[in-house]
């Protein structure tokens, strides 16, 4: 709990205006990561290493350092030694200088004179290099190791303490399923202790950082991947693609088959294939873009709440019109569409809804009653789809004097909520579900004047709302899978004030139309962050932070029209069809049937 606080503080520190996605991304690390600081790349070439496919997902760039990018992660780097290609010869064009990790986190910081962009996703990658280095020398194997794992904490403290706030790190592969050492059982057994063993230290060492760090299992991926390659689109995961030649080297002449670079999993004996890092790619952004994924819950029932504290706006307007003092049963039937955005993404949404009420005048005053149901329905262009649930019971009443009026209204809701998150990983597209419960609450003031005109009734309005949602933690299934995530419980509150303008006509002496245009203010922002986990063993009670990218939309407009009319003394009939207009996940659009009986 004490790094949990001390995290969001540092974030809080740095926080600046709201992000929309990251604004950059930013790569320390070794030839996993090298996006060409020797021209080419470590993987079958002209193909992509992950950094870049990462990077393009999230609309930035991956170019290396050398030639002006943010990419400065280095092939053969190791953690904090600095060395040369070929160390038994001089530093030349052809044997050239392999900055350490730590290194290059000096250069990016010296780029930015010590103060990073808070927005920005930063990478750490690395500690392969110095495995291969204790292998060679086993009598210093363990410092070599302890120090690796050491050094590139720290490297990430300083990352943090310069304004770093999302720092993605993945863990080693498990080296001992690579091409390199999986022929032999022996190497093959070594190989994987060592990483494991580098991989559980360096956990260790994560759990008491107060950095905000997101992990990437990327060891359990490949093997999930190795389990049935097929599924991922791989027909070799136990071979090299480009035979004997170094994945640096290597061409499409190279490949030992066409479409290898795709279809097998290593270009050589440890380097990914293009294939394979868009995988690695695919994994990485479904976690950092998850929590945007379902953050959108609170504020899809915060729009609901809106739309039926409207309706029943609505209904007061219609009883002040209508209504004796007899008792009214009413009911209203609903059909909403939603079409905003939220995280980067189209949120499409159908709900339908129904109200059930009761209501009297007394004198100068209507008290009532109802309750409510909607359901929605949405899906978040390709990532996933979500459903929410709202069951609501709520009060209301009106005070009149001539021309002056005021509503009141209160209501509660119990809330049911299951997301879907689709992940493309290659080929295969995985499915993560979760469910939770949730409740909100919220209650409206509004109040204008109506001028007479004849048949004519028209004046101001004007409102102030207020809102609370909260959603449950969710908990998704398929643990102990590399993409399995945990999210926080969300909780978000909504103050939305409204000017504008209504007018009734009446057509006949049954029949009435009206319409209303509104300019509605929100005061509060949507929460910036969701806390999140993965949900493998290693990983399990690792905590970190995401944006939730949900663009704060200040203004929006609320337009309305519709008729009443009565079918008989004691039957009243109405139809309406009121939309909300702007950015964000607000923008919908409402059809409703009511209808009432008084007795």
């Amino acid at each position: 709990m004490k790094k949990t606080c001390l995290a969001l503080a540092l974030m809080a520190l740095h926080a600046g205006t709201q992000a929309q996605g990251f604004s950059n991304t930013y790569f320390i690390g070794d030839s996993l990561t090298d996006s060409g600081q020797f021209g080419s790349r470590f993987t079958t070439n002209p193909g992509q290493v992950w950094s870049q496919v990462l990077a393009q997902k999230l609309g930035t760039d991956a170019a290396p350092s050398s030639q002006g990018g943010s990419n400065y992660a280095v092939g053969g780097a190791r953690v904090a030694v600095d060395e040369l290609l070929d160390p038994s010869k001089p530093p030349s064009p052809t044997n050239p200088p392999l900055p350490a990790m730590t290194t290059q986190t000096a250069q990016l910081l010296a780029m930015h004179n010590g103060r990073l962009d808070g927005q920005a996703l930063y990478t750490v990658w690395g500690g392969a290099n110095d495995l291969f280095a204790a292998v060679k020398d086993p009598f210093n194997m363990s410092q070599i190791v302890a120090d690796s794992v050491g050094n590139q904490a720290v490297l990430i403290n300083t990352l943090s303490q310069a304004g770093a706030r999302y720092i993605l790190v993945p863990n080693i592969p498990d080296l001992g399923m690579t091409p390199e050492f999986a022929g032999s059982p022996i190497s093959a057994g070594i190989a994987t202790l060592l990483s494991d063993s580098y991989n559980q230290a360096f956990t260790q060492q994560l759990s008491s950082s107060s950095a905000n760090i997101i992990p990437l299992n990327v060891s359990a991926l490949l093997h999930e991947v190795a389990a049935d390659p097929q599924a991922y689109g791989f027909s070799n995961v136990n071979t090299a693609a480009c035979g004997s030649v170094s994945s640096r080297l290597c061409t499409p002449a190279d490949l030992v088959a066409p479409g290898a670079d795709q279809n097998y999993l290593f270009a050589d004996g440890v380097h990914p294939t293009s294939g394979g890092h868009a995988v690695i790619a695919d994994y990485a952004h479904a976690v950092v873009s998850a929590p945007s994924q379902v953050a959108m819950l609170a504020s899809a029932a915060n729009t609901a709440g809106q739309m039926q504290m409207q309706h029943i706006d609505r209904r007061l307007q219609t009883v002040s019109s209508s209504q004796d003092r007899d008792l009214a049963v009413w009911f209203q039937g609903e059909a909403i569409t939603r079409n905003g955005s939220s995280a980067n993404s189209h949120l499409d949404g159908t709900q339908a809804a129904w109200k059930l009420g009761l209501d009297k005048r007394l004198a100068d005053w209507t008290v009532g009653a109802y309750l409510s149901y909607d359901n929605l329905d949405g899906d978040t262009d390709e990532k996933g789809t979500y459903s929410q649930k709202r069951q609501s019971a709520g009060l209301y009443g009106r005070w009149q004097a001539e021309n002056l009026w005021v509503n009141a209204q209160l209501f509660y809701s119990d809330l049911d909520n299951k997301t879907r998150r689709h992940i493309r990983l290659g080929a295969a597209t995985r499915e993560h579900q979760a469910k939770t419960g949730g409740s909100q609450y919220g209650g409206k003031i509004s109040t204008g004047y109506d001028w007479q005109a004849g048949a004519v009734t028209h004046g101001p309005l004007l409102s102030l709302s207020m809102q609370k949602s909260k959603i449950k933690a969710l908990s998704e299934d398929g643990r102990g899978l590399s993409t399995s995530m945990g999210f926080d419980a969300q909780d978000q509150t909504s103050v939305q004030s409204s000017l504008g303008y209504q007018i009734n006509v009446a057509v006949s002496n049954q029949w009435a139309v009206y319409a209303s245009a509104q300019w509605l203010h929100e005061f509060k922002k949507p929460a910036e962050l969701l806390g999140a986990r993965l949900q493998d063993g290693i990983y399990n009670h690792h905590h970190f932070y995401l944006p939730t990218d949900q663009e704060r939309v200040r203004d929006t407009g609320l337009l309305e029209l519709g008729a009443t009319g009565q079918l008989s003394n004691n039957w009243t009939l109405g139809a309406g069809v009121s939309t909300q207009v702007g950015k964000g996940t607000s923008a919908q659009t409402a059809l409703n049937l009511n209808t009432a009986y008084r007795f």
